[in-house]
């Protein structure tokens, strides 16, 4: 699919797939999920694979209910083919840890701390900016340099084209200035013309409130991803198997589609006349632990190869004014429950100029 699509189209679909080598994982990830399920071949021949999963999934249903007026043991998000984002207009609770974070959005899926005002500034990305691991806004890295109270359209999964498509659909409600997140960690792999958001996320936007209060039913619903969709995956690569992906593509491909996505970009913010602050937060896969555990540093080989390419891409967009890069405020304990996003109150924001500067 072209990256770029006529603007005046009633679906914005800049990109659509993950990138190829991510697909093939996902197939043999797939695959190999299902062959690890496999039983005898006397019970495989009467039931077949996809019964004795059923059965397995309807057991562990059975073994440990969820019920609705609990905190969810998941985060709700969903897709309608052009973005992904949370449940709109409710209010839920999701457990985290030991906390129970409560989670309030508005008509479009937008969280929000306080109550929206006309001086609420809207934040765009993924579930790095979306504050996974937090329950208020004085613990989300975006107020060590905004004053103002922010809603945040963002939900895992959802790329850069994903936001670009999120802005088109609902331009009558875009403000003048808004500010957009870029997640090192998986959106340069996003950017990728193959990236499919259907092969990560098993839930339709119109199913998420009904999840809510019958929570059983997500598990149902990725079962049936998983044995319908053949590139469906809800296994994630680890911190080495990233940094691999990322040494081992090719940087002449990575910089033409970060070229490809600034030129959609770039014609989104002329043509609504909106200024945006742009946020690049640094990817978790570029930090090691030291021998005590106690504490972060950064990879320098692969920080330096990441930089080069910050820096000859989103460094040189000059529509893009205002460009902020994410560095750590605090080097212990940096990474969040699920070790694959960089906690909220451990980011604070540098000028992206500067940080180029000093290479």
């Amino acid at each position: 699919m072209k990256p770029l699509l006529n603007f005046k189209s009633s679906t914005f679909l800049a990109a659509n797939n993950i990138s190829k080598a991510d697909a093939n994982s996902a197939a043999e990830n797939s695959f190999k999920t299902k062959q690890h399920l496999k039983g005898s071949n006397l019970f495989n021949l009467f039931f077949g694979i996809k019964n004795i999963l059923l059965i397995i999934f309807i057991l562990i249903l059975t073994i440990s209910p969820s019920k609705s007026k609990d905190c969810l043991d998941f985060l709700p998000f969903g897709h309608n083919d052009n973005y992904v984002q949370l449940p709109k207009e409710t209010e839920f609770c999701i457990k985290y840890g030991k906390q129970n974070l409560i989670f309030k959005t508005d008509t479009r899926g937008g969280r929000f701390f306080k109550k929206i005002n006309e001086n609420t500034i809207q934040v765009f990305g993924d579930s790095q900016i979306l504050g996974i691991d937090i329950q208020h806004q004085k613990d989300h890295f975006l107020s060590k340099s905004y004053k103002e109270d922010i809603v945040i359209y963002a939900a895992p999964n959802n790329g850069p084209y994903q936001v670009l498509n999120f802005i088109i659909l609902n331009k009558e409600k875009i403000k003048k200035k808004i500010i957009i997140s870029f997640n090192l960690s998986v959106d340069i792999f996003r950017l990728s013309p193959d990236y499919n958001i259907q092969n990560y996320v098993a839930l339709r936007q119109d199913q998420l409130n009904d999840i809510i209060e019958k929570p059983f039913k997500y598990r149902l619903i990725i079962l049936k991803s998983l044995i319908t969709n053949n590139f469906f995956t809800i296994s994630r690569k680890n911190k080495k198997k990233m940094q691999a992906l990322f040494e081992n593509k090719n940087t002449i491909e990575l910089e033409k589609n970060l070229n490809i996505y600034f030129e959609n970009l770039n014609e989104i913010i002329n043509k609504l006349d909106i200024e945006v602050d742009y946020i690049l937060t640094m990817p978790y896969w570029i930090y090691e632990q030291d021998k005590n555990n106690k504490s972060f540093f950064t990879n320098s080989n692969i920080e330096r190869s990441l930089k080069t390419l910050v820096c000859r891409t989103f460094h040189k967009n000059r529509k893009l004014k205002n460009k902020y890069i994410s560095i750590l405020d605090n080097n212990n304990k940096i990474l969040t429950n699920d070790k694959r996003h960089i906690r909220s109150d451990k980011l604070t924001l540098t000028d992206l100029e500067n940080y180029c500067i000093l290479q």
